[in-house]
């Protein structure tokens, strides 16, 4: 009888709970979003913090473990930080001017061959009786100096200052996003020099006011979520750097234009899962077609069939089984993340698909009756 009660009024809680958050569920996504916007340079500081970490952690065991140097063991930890830092920034800079001085000419190039292209297609127009027939009489006689481009800018400049206020809006949007990130890396170095002071506190609160079944579980699910998303990151840079080799040496082989350009942008862009380097791609496309439009047809041909040997080969197996998951899954997280949060969904997808996947595996190997204890309880970061 007391088991029943317990479950009646475990129940009744939970059915009140929904009830009270779907009647309120309009305060309560409103207070949801204004904590978001509210806390998003301290949120964004710990994705910094989280991202550097792992490069940090490289550097502590190369500099500190193999190395026995006192003088350097009493700064471990700040130049380890600056070295971190360092190497973004280097890898930035390296990236940035590789691409876009080449992408910059590229423009040029594209823009500057728009009038002779136009001269050249009304050429073959009217060059060509059947077609000239069903076009006006105006085409014949066309040329570029018929163009008004007095009337074109005066049109443009409306359309600008008539949209002022989106524009506002966008140099608004780009200071929130420089604000978030800079005060973000502040909080992350910070996050960085205590990070054992933060884990222990974390810790200590933890087994102080719950009990250790709870505990165990709570420790044990933040490191199936820290293993997933520390994969995840590391298989997604593995991922990137495999892509850009192997499109930089396959466009030297094929000896496509802006092979060294081109094969950077598409590691970049593989950063985002499945979808990022059809991005690389499109860029490569309309920068080659500036050269020729024969080599550049000849490039997405190349790209489909590099991609499809990374969507089948390569993904699933430096990605997918670096995090636990099947390859089908992965493309599912893609999918559905992307169709309902955007960009995000496709970022956050796949590590968060892989931790449910961990956890329901863990549990249904427990309920099976497997040998599944779980791991020491202690959080390490």
């Amino acid at each position: 009888m007391k088991i029943e009660k317990n479950i009646f009024i475990k129940v009744g809680l939970s059915v009140i709970a929904l009830f009270l958050m779907i009647y309120y569920w309009k305060n309560i996504s409103a207070g949801v979003r204004t904590f978001i916007a509210v806390a998003n340079p301290l949120i964004v500081g710990c994705m910094i913090a989280y991202i550097l970490n792992i490069i940090m952690k490289f550097y502590e065991k190369v500099l500190f473990e193999k190395f026995k140097n006192e003088r350097l063991i009493k700064f471990k930890r700040t130049i380890s930080i600056l070295l971190s830092i360092g190497s973004v920034v280097i890898i930035f800079i390296l990236v940035a001017r590789l691409i876009i001085p080449e992408l910059k000419s590229s423009i040029e190039v594209l823009v500057s061959s728009i009038p002779p292209f136009i001269d050249h297609m009304v050429n073959l127009l009217n060059s060509n009786p059947n077609i000239q027939n069903l076009l006006p009489k105006d085409i014949a006689n066309f040329n570029m100096d018929m163009i008004n481009w007095k009337e074109i800018i005066d049109n443009g400049f409306k359309w600008f200052t008539s949209g002022a206020g989106t524009v506002i809006e966008y140099v608004t949007g780009v200071f929130s996003v420089v604000f978030n990130f800079v005060v973000g890396s502040i909080f992350a170095i910070y996050i960085l020099g205590g990070k054992e002071k933060l884990s222990n506190q974390f810790t200590r609160l933890i087994n102080t006011y719950t009990s250790p079944k709870i505990s165990e579980r709570t420790f044990y699910v933040l490191r199936v979520i820290d293993k997933s998303f520390h994969n995840f990151i590391v298989g997604q840079c593995t991922e990137a750097i495999i892509l850009g080799t192997l499109c930089t040496v396959g466009m030297f082989i094929f000896k496509f234009p802006y092979a060294l350009m081109v094969g950077v942008l598409m590691g970049c862009s593989a950063l985002i899962p499945i979808a990022g380097a059809y991005i690389g791609a499109i860029v490569g496309f309309i920068m080659i077609f500036t050269v020729s439009p024969t080599q550049a047809m000849l490039f997405l041909v190349f790209i489909v069939v590099l991609q499809q040997l990374e969507n089948q080969f390569i993904y699933p197996k430096v990605v997918g089984s670096s995090i636990g998951l099947p390859g089908i899954w992965v493309f599912a997280a893609v999918m559905v993340g992307g169709g309902l949060f955007g960009i995000q969904g496709v970022l956050f997808g796949i590590p968060t698909v892989s931790v449910i996947y961990q956890l329901l595996k863990k549990d249904l190997n427990k309920r099976e009756g497997s040998n599944t204890s779980l791991e020491s309880e202690q959080l390490t970061i």
